[in-house]
């Protein structure tokens, strides 16, 4: 199992870091800006968000109080939690360029801004949604470090929500750039690189 106190160091400066970054861009990003939710389906928008706090909450009291959190711990060698840091590592660079490449254009809902671009480039120019399949990486890797059968299935929850809404947020997107978005999704992936045949 290794050392706790380790891991939960190890996890709560991963932890920091990713949500100084998501912070900082999210917050250039909406600066001034009037966030309209009105069209984004009341129980995916409610799941998400209360799904979002959650593992928000979990995890501080991971770092800080571990001890009311033993219901949800599984045992895990040292060696995988240990995996999951290293898979941490070149999560931060990916998730950095995707938030440089998106700007201005990040939207916590399936609305486009009225000065919305079609961002294809950095991670975007293979993957249309790296921020989710970062995200989702991001906390199965903390669920590994924590050993949490908690934030693993909290992971795996949340892609299967964020694909109820993608449907919603990619037509948002057609609707607003076209031909263009119809060929964006012809040569890109959904959450990975698309297989070249």
């Amino acid at each position: 199992m290794g050392n706790p106190l380790v891991f939960r160091i190890v996890f709560g400066s991963l932890f920091l870091l990713m949500f100084v970054v998501v912070t900082r861009y999210r917050m250039k990003a909406q600066s001034g800006r009037k966030i309209d939710y009105s069209n984004e389906g009341g129980a995916v928008f409610l799941a998400l968000r209360l799904g979002g706090l959650s593992v928000w909450l979990y995890c501080l009291l991971y770092v800080f109080y571990p001890r009311v959190l033993e219901w949800s711990f599984i045992e895990l060698p040292a060696a995988v939690r240990w995996a999951g840091a290293v898979l941490v590592l070149p999560l931060v660079p990916f998730i950095v360029s995707a938030q440089r490449a998106l700007g201005r254009n990040v939207s916590p809902t399936v609305m486009t801004h009225e000065d919305h671009e079609l961002v294809t480039d950095g991670p975007y120019g293979l993957i249309r949604n790296p921020l989710y399949t970062g995200g989702a990486t991001l906390f199965a890797a903390l669920g590994l470090i924590s050993a949490s059968a908690f934030l693993l299935a909290a992971a795996l929850l949340a892609l299967v929500l964020v694909a109820i809404r993608l449907p919603s947020e990619e037509a948002q997107l057609e609707k607003r750039f076209g031909q263009a978005y119809r060929d964006y999704v012809h040569r890109t992936g959904r959450f990975l690189p698309r297989l070249r045949g």
